[in-house]
């Protein structure tokens, strides 16, 4: 699977779209692709019950959560606990990409899902 970085500029797109598909794997996890324009912010928002893990795909995003902040860049990460809200602010001049791994609650439960078939488990590698 690759994450798809150019940014969804679809009449009412939001800024997170679901990965993973409908009767994948994953139980307990969500995955979700997370795009801030430049200049642009996810304003203050919980996720209930869900854990958050986020992992830097392209640009830059400061993620903060009351209990202060980090620049997720490619190659960084981010956890943010359940309960709390956080905030997404891309400060930079370059469009921002992020992978978002959410512990499953009803949060996850009602993202968008992208357009994906199969389980998912096979990674689209070599000899898969």
């Amino acid at each position: 699977m690759t994450i798809d970085t150019a940014l969804d500029t679809t009449p009412g797109s939001g800024p997170a779209l679901r990965l993973d598909p409908a009767g994948g794997p994953f139980r307990a996890l969500a995955a979700v692709r997370i795009q801030v324009p430049a200049g642009g912010t996810v304003p203050a928002h919980a996720h209930g019950a869900s854990e958050l893990l986020l992992t830097g795909i392209s640009g830059a995003v400061v993620a903060s959560c009351g209990c202060g902040a980090q620049t997720v860049a490619p190659g960084g990460f981010a956890m943010l606990p359940a309960g709390k809200e956080i905030t997404l602010v891309n400060e930079g001049t370059d469009d921002a990409t992020v992978l978002a791994v959410f512990s499953q609650s009803e949060f996850t439960d009602g993202l968008p899902r992208a357009a994906a078939r199969g389980c998912g488990c096979r990674g689209g590698g070599a000899g898969h």
